[in-house]
């Protein structure tokens, strides 16, 4: 999928080592777009910038990365002004999931939850919108996911810092319009990612029987999806026919989701 819309523009990725964020950089780097990625681990930075270089459609493009932790808004303050770009696209795709039962979960997996997903959005998009306040235009993207409509077993940790990113996006929306600037939240179903990977490796069991309800989407799907919203400047970005139908009736299917979560339960206490 290559977009023309995108030629020349400033693109940076939070999360774009990996998975989503890797995924629609790919995109971007197609259409002929400068591309910052922006992740932890320095060596799948490098390793991602290698992979994008074989979907580059000129050799003026930028494709380059900054090892930083959105979560650190001092560290990743200074990093920022190691780029010196003004960004015409912001992707916030930087995240992690730790599945678990309440009960069970050490309070600092929701501080590091809440940290990185919520907080580490913020802090990008802190840095990065005075220069499109300046120009007057500008796009930012937030990944939330479909744990952001409705309540699931076993994602306490997770599924409110994605709430939070909803409601972020929609206050930051009406605050930037005027501005020419454009905000949307994307709504990802289960995506075949490394961190879907390690989900399944402790995820509870009903949050398994819950999850299996559905399908998982390639992560080249979800950014197909994610450049085709922005294109059209879609403040909700919904990948996928079932998470449309969870989009649009999300009582529905929180309900029949609520109900499985406490029979599985039942029957586990027995």
């Amino acid at each position: 999928m290559v977009d023309p819309t995108f030629s020349g523009k400033n693109i940076l990725i939070s999360g774009g080592s990996s998975g989503i964020g890797f995924a629609i950089a790919k995109i971007f780097v197609q259409s002929g777009a400068n591309i910052t990625l922006l992740a932890r681990r320095k060596a799948l930075l490098n390793s991602a910038c290698q992979d994008l270089e074989v979907y580059r459609k000129s050799g003026d493009q930028i494709i380059r990365a900054f090892s930083a932790d959105v979560s650190n808004y001092p560290a990743l303050e200074k990093v920022y002004g190691q780029i010196q770009t003004s960004f015409d696209v912001l992707v916030n795709c930087a995240g992690i999931a730790y599945p678990g039962e309440f009960i069970n979960l050490d309070a600092k997996i929701f501080e590091e939850v809440i940290n990185i997903n919520y907080l580490g959005t913020v802090n990008l998009t802190k840095l990065v919108l005075p220069g499109m306040l300046e120009k007057r235009s500008g796009y930012i993207v937030n990944v939330a996911s479909l744990a952001a409509l409705i309540g699931i077993y076993g994602y306490t940790a997770y599924a409110p810092s994605k709430y939070a990113i909803r409601g972020f996006s929609r206050c930051l929306r009406a605050e930037l319009k005027a501005y020419g600037i454009d905000v949307s939240v994307v709504f990802p179903p289960d995506t075949d990612t490394p961190q879907l990977a390690f989900e399944h490796s402790i995820i509870p069991e009903i949050t398994r029987k819950i999850n299996s309800t559905g399908s998982v989407m390639s992560a080249d799907k979800v950014a197909e999806a994610v450049i085709k919203g922005i294109r059209r400047r879609q403040f909700s970005i919904v990948p996928g026919w079932e998470g449309k139908l969870l989009y649009l009736f999300p009582s529905l299917f929180g309900h029949f989701f609520y109900h499985l979560a406490v029979n599985e339960s039942k029957k586990s206490l027995r």
